[in-house]
């Protein structure tokens, strides 16, 4: 396996930070609003979409396969090296701890906008945290017509930045009053009052994966670029 010479702290290192969410789903045309079929996953479309991943340097090791239900543990920094990549048919998602950050870089952001320039005609979701000291969250959709929404931002600190339109976001995927009120999304309360999460899935619809335990997922060992890998020290740990 290659150093990852990156890092500048040991692989035992404990990680002080937590966070369940650092995923981004591309679904590609036609977008199905009724019950789905995932197709099979694909292993050789998941390890070339991971090899060009905007925060991947490269993949060290490839570990058994998991399911989409199955969380990151991240006990240690060398479980900050596992990212999970679900290839089936038109939905295609990815569940990568770099994408969290508390430092303002937006990572999620910039990945969903290197992806919108590669695929043009998907509908991307993106949702991330990390809990260090407080909780810093990033949320993001963006529509093949240019529509979309950007959240981020420490929530019960600071108002969250929201740029784009979200109402503009759930006019254009037709998304219903009863929809959003099941999910006790109201777009009227303050920014970080709302459940961008939650949006991002009705987003997803039948498509969202995440949760399921009947879906195969690739599972990799990377070394991320350098400046991914800064940024998740700096969002990880406590300074040591």
């Amino acid at each position: 396996m290659a150093d990852t010479t990156f890092w500048t702290c040991p692989p035992d290192l404990e990680v002080r930070g937590h966070g369940d969410d650092y995923t981004l789903t591309l679904l590609l045309p036609p977008f199905p609003a009724g019950t789905v079929n995932f197709s099979p996953h694909d292993p050789k479309e998941a390890r070339h979409f991971a090899e060009n991943f905007d925060t991947v340097d490269e993949i060290l090791e490839e570990l058994p396969p998991a399911s989409a239900a199955d969380s990151l543990a991240l006990g240690t920094r060398s479980d900050l090296e596992i990212i999970k990549v679900g290839c089936w048919g038109n939905v295609i998602s990815i569940t990568d701890p770099s994408l969290a950050d508390n430092i303002g870089d937006c990572p999620l952001l910039g990945a969903s906008n290197t992806l919108r320039e590669r695929y043009p005609d998907a509908r991307i979701v993106g949702s991330a945290d990390v809990h260090l000291g407080g909780d810093h969250t990033e949320d993001t959709i963006q529509l093949p017509d240019g529509v979309m929404l950007h959240a981020e931002g420490w929530l019960g600190v600071e108002p969250l930045e929201v740029t784009g339109d979200p109402q503009a976001v759930v006019r254009a995927l037709a998304i219903s009053s009863e929809a959003l009120a099941q999910e006790a999304i109201d777009l009227d309360e303050e920014p970080d009052e709302i459940d961008w999460r939650a949006l991002g899935r009705l987003a997803l619809g039948p498509c969202d994966p995440w949760g399921r335990a009947d879906l195969r997922m690739s599972v990799f060992r990377v070394r991320h670029t350098s400046g991914s890998t800064l940024r998740m020290e700096e969002s990880w740990f406590f300074n040591q």
